[in-house]
């Protein structure tokens, strides 16, 4: 059983499941059943019930008819469509950001994170590499200073981080990656807009086949 704050339990209760499911601890296509939630936490079906609303919402989790609630599942056509969302996105933010106020602040952060990717990538640390991949992108959103777009980022990042997790593409991918960001970079830094956006198009398409490249390959 698992210790709650009861002060704040559907606060609570939702980040614990979506930690699990980001990090497949539930996987993909997996029930939540109340019952078992309720033994889990050992409390009533009220904050469960909030909870998986807002995974819904989130687009963690899906209603099924005659099955209840359960995590969703990812298809290509559901990754092609992850990964084209938030190509658009991020070059969206990319936009955004170039014409920050705090542009040599971000340059800075920018530059800070690829180094911290470097060791991580020489180290071998693949966890941490992750980490810092990611907050490559999560620096656009910041400087681009647009909630709404802050906010449909970070419901789509969720599903994304899950075909990352599921599919370990860091693993074999990291060079590569971190290429990538330090073209990217330098054309921020440039302020060649036009170059950055279509650097950042082709980071994600480059993503997007070699995902599926691997899970064809596992499939065989």
């Amino acid at each position: 059983m698992i210790d709650i704050i009861k002060a704040t339990l559907g606060d609570q209760i939702y980040a614990v499941l979506r930690d699990d499911i980001i990090c497949q601890r539930i996987k993909c296509g997996e029930k939540l059943t109340l019952k078992a939630l309720q033994e889990r936490f050992d409390i009533s079906s009220t904050p469960i019930r909030e909870a998986i609303k807002r995974l819904s919402q989130e687009g963690l989790v899906e209603h099924v008819t005659n099955v209840g609630a359960k995590v969703i599942n990812i298809d290509e056509k559901d990754i092609k469509e992850i990964y084209d969302f938030c190509s658009v996105l991020d070059v969206a933010a990319l936009k955004f950001a170039t014409n920050s106020d705090r542009f040599n602040e971000m340059l800075q952060e920018m530059e800070n994170c690829i180094k911290s990717q470097e060791i991580c990538l020489n180290n071998g640390n693949m966890e941490r590499f992750k980490l810092h991949s990611d907050n490559f992108h999560d620096i656009l959103y910041k400087y681009a200073d647009n909630s709404r777009l802050y906010d449909a980022a970070k419901n789509i990042r969720s599903q994304f981080t899950i075909l990352t997790t599921k599919y370990q593409t860091f693993l074999n991918a990291g060079a590569w990656i971190l290429t990538g960001h330090k073209e990217i970079f330098e054309a921020i830094r440039s302020k060649d807009i036009e170059n950055a956006s279509s650097l950042m198009t082709r980071h994600f398409e480059h993503s997007k086949n070699y995902l599926l490249k691997s899970i064809r390959e596992q499939n065989n």
